[in-house]
């Protein structure tokens, strides 16, 4: 966790509540940084993975300065043939957090997340040694997938995001099953991202967002949301 951050970057999350997706997405259409779409909306999927003791998860709900997530991203539907999985490792060194991104091999999930599956696709893709060697110690926890749009700023120094339709599927290391756990709020979630350059003005931008910033994490949320669910 001393190297470097790759792409470092700065996030600032804010929760729509009370507001539906359409009153979201007018509000950040109106924004006076001139937000416009920069990308089409898409299903974003994510297969988190933690050590057995739950090391990378207590470390954020401890607020460590220095701490890391793992997961398989991939677009489009949940389940099924993935063609184009990536493997990412963000890390956050206090305020600022950055992301590494690895292909990886297709795979298929249907319902279940085999280790099998799992160790022949990080087997099969190019890797670090010393990642590779990190991720025998991890497992599958938690899925998690929402609906994504994307802004950037006329100025191009300011991307946003909205993410909508949160849900949560919890993993059984043990057996690789998955099962849906309860959904609580569905208000819109708003990420400002921007480089360290851009740190300065990016008060203004986010004071003309009219929600507080809060400490959100999908994966924190998630996994809290499934030890509830077994106990």
């Amino acid at each position: 966790m001393n190297a470097p951050l790759p792409r470092p970057r700065y996030e600032r999350k804010f929760v729509a509540a009370g507001l539906s997706l359409a009153e979201t997405l007018a509000l950040v259409r109106q924004h006076p940084a001139l937000f416009r779409v920069a990308y089409p909306a898409r299903q974003v999927n994510n297969l988190y993975l933690d050590s057995p003791a739950m090391r990378d998860y207590l470390d954020h709900v401890h607020g460590a300065a220095h701490r890391l997530k793992t997961r398989i991203r991939w677009y489009g539907r949940e389940h099924g043939r993935i063609p184009l999985p990536v493997l990412e490792r963000k890390l956050k060194f206090g305020h600022v957090g950055g992301k590494e991104s690895h292909p990886l091999p297709e795979i298929t999930l249907d319902g279940t997340v085999p280790m099998e599956t799992l160790d022949a696709a990080i087997g099969g893709a190019a890797l670090p040694p010393l990642l590779r060697a990190s991720l025998r110690h991890l497992q599958p926890v938690l899925i998690n997938r929402y609906e994504r749009h994307y802004f950037l700023s006329a100025d191009g120094r300011f991307r946003l995001t909205v993410d909508t339709n949160l849900l949560f599927l919890g993993v059984r290391p043990s057996a690789g099953c998955v099962a849906a756990l309860p959904l609580g709020d569905r208000s819109p979630v708003i990420e400002l991202k921007y480089g360290p350059d851009h740190a300065a003005a990016a008060a203004t931008i986010g004071n003309a967002i009219p929600f507080r910033m809060v400490r959100f994490s999908k994966y924190v949320l998630g996994i809290e949301r499934w030890l509830a669910l077994q106990n």
